[in-house]
């Protein structure tokens, strides 16, 4: 399995940088292909978080893989705990918005203009499968071993391409809140319940004010 991984990893380096070079080069044999590109680049750099973080975390199976991660775990504390660090992180978000507004500094409006141009197909991946992968990477395969800030800055970092710096601060803040949640419940189940509800929320928000 660890090969299959591997060549998923490959695969998605290789369709990122071809689309990646499409959009800067201007190569006109990439025209007819230039409404794909928010599907191949998104399908690119998800496949590759999902390879490289199945990667380091397989076991000898699927079932012991799971288990080592939290996952499937108890329903009620999936509840309880999802509940509770969705919470945390609408208060990390509520104290980041009132430091804005004090600071005169609020770029978020660049974050709705690049959310509602997305496909809607794009956008419920962006709830439901988002979420699984980047909680794989972020989460379970980063936190231990590079740790919660190490995590959350990279999460954040990620987050450049809306060209908005609130929203990068916002996502680290956000990544924080995950990888504390994930290394006290030693689960990637209220991580992923989570950031799912965040997103839909966040998502249903910003099309609503914007349309």
């Amino acid at each position: 399995m660890k090969l299959l991984f591997l060549f998923l990893s490959i695969l998605s380096f290789l369709l990122f940088i071809s689309t990646l070079g499409c959009q800067l080069s201007g190569w006109g044999v990439c025209a007819p292909f230039e409404d794909y590109f928010v599907y191949s680049g998104s399908a690119a750099i998800h496949l590759g978080l999902f390879s490289m973080a199945m990667f380091f975390l397989w076991k000898k199976d699927l079932r012991t893989t799971l288990q080592s991660i939290g996952l499937p775990g108890n329903i009620k504390d999936n509840l309880f705990y999802s509940a509770m660090t969705l919470s945390a992180i609408f208060l990390v978000l509520f104290c980041l918005g009132v430091a804005a507004i004090l600071l005169h500094f609020n770029d978020q409006a660049k974050v709705s203009e690049k959310i509602t141009s997305l496909p809607l197909t794009v956008l419920l991946f962006a709830v439901i499968g988002a979420p699984l992968t980047e909680e794989l990477f972020f989460r379970a395969f980063m936190v231990p071993r590079a740790g919660v800030i190490i995590s959350a800055i990279v999460f954040g970092l990620m987050h450049f391409a809306y060209g908005s710096v609130v929203e990068v601060l916002g996502a680290l803040a956000i990544g924080l809140v995950l990888g504390a949640s994930f290394k006290f419940t030693k689960s990637a189940a209220p991580c992923m319940l989570a950031h799912m509800i965040y997103n839909a929320i966040s998502i249903t928000v910003i099309t609503f004010f914007s349309g």
